[in-house]
Order: structure tokens, then C-alpha cells, then sequence
């Protein structure tokens, strides 16, 4: 049983971890309001592999605890659980209201520049990417390295 949970929550980790590399990749590149319609309607329909993968790597991490009750004492453990839920909720929730915002501002816009207010909330979603991708690295470290 251990060994097909691992191999999910492998899976589910790659899965979203594309994810969520992917929003800030795919997002630089925009320069028109074409361009940025684009990108934030295939990031919307990219939104699904976070929220899966999510969601199945934090019932088989848990999985993992109860299989291993020594692991809910475990310090790394339990910051890699809290980390993990501020990614879900950002990738969850934070995002794809902002999407949502950003995609309204644009079909607003007349012309091909990006208006100021749209690039406003675009820095709002990069600051939320870029804290999800760094609590990816921190929460890959401790599993990894169990420091504690």
C-alpha cells in the first residue's frame, strides 16, 4: 500500500508543481492585451492540475501519517502539511479570482496596450506565484531533508 501511495503522491506532486512554475512562465511573455487574454484563458484552463494534484497529495500525505502516526510529532512533517495548504489556498482561491479580475479589466480595454490597473493586479498574482514557488522549495526540502 505504501509504495502506490508514494507513486501517487509523486505524480500529484509533479502535476502541480508544473503548475505552478507554469503561471509566472507563461504570464511573462505577455506584452498585448491579446497576448494576456491568451495567457490568463490557457492559465484557466490549466487551473484544474493544481487543485487535483493538490488535493491528491495532501489526502495521501495525510495518507502517510496515519499509515506512520509518528509522523504527525514530526516538526518537518507538520510545516510541510501548513505550507503546503498556503500553496492550495493560493493556487485555489488567491489566483483564479485575480484571473478572473485581470481577464474582466482586459475585455474592458480598448487597443493592444495593458492597461496600468491591469498590471497592478498582474504584480499582485506574480508576488502570490512567486511565494507559492518559494514555499514549494521550502516544503520539497523538508521532505527531502527532515530537518527536524
Amino acid at each position: 500500500m505504501y509504495n502506490y501511495l508514494l507513486f501517487i503522491h509523486i505524480i500529484s506532486a509533479v502535476t502541480a508543481i508544473v503548475a505552478v512554475i507554469g503561471y509566472p512562465v507563461i504570464m511573462s511573455c505577455v506584452r498585448t492585451v491579446e497576448q494576456a487574454k491568451f495567457g490568463l484563458r490557457l492559465l484557466e484552463k490549466m487551473a484544474i492540475l493544481p487543485k487535483i494534484g493538490g488535493i491528491l497529495l495532501l489526502l495521501t500525505g495525510l495518507s502517510f501519517g496515519y499509515q506512520q502516526t509518528y509522523l504527525f510529532r514530526e516538526l518537518w512533517y507538520l510545516l510541510a502539511v501548513a505550507i503546503f495548504c498556503v500553496i492550495l489556498v493560493i493556487f485555489a482561491v488567491l489566483l483564479p479570482s485575480g484571473m478572473k479580475q485581470q481577464l474582466a479589466l482586459l475585455e474592458q480595454t480598448q487597443g493592444e496596450t495593458l492597461p496600468e490597473v491591469y498590471r497592478r493586479s498582474r504584480r499582485r498574482s506574480l508576488r502570490l506565484e512567486v511565494i507559492a514557488n518559494f514555499c514549494v522549495v521550502i516544503s520539497i526540502l523538508l521532505m527531502v531533508f527532515k530537518p527536524f
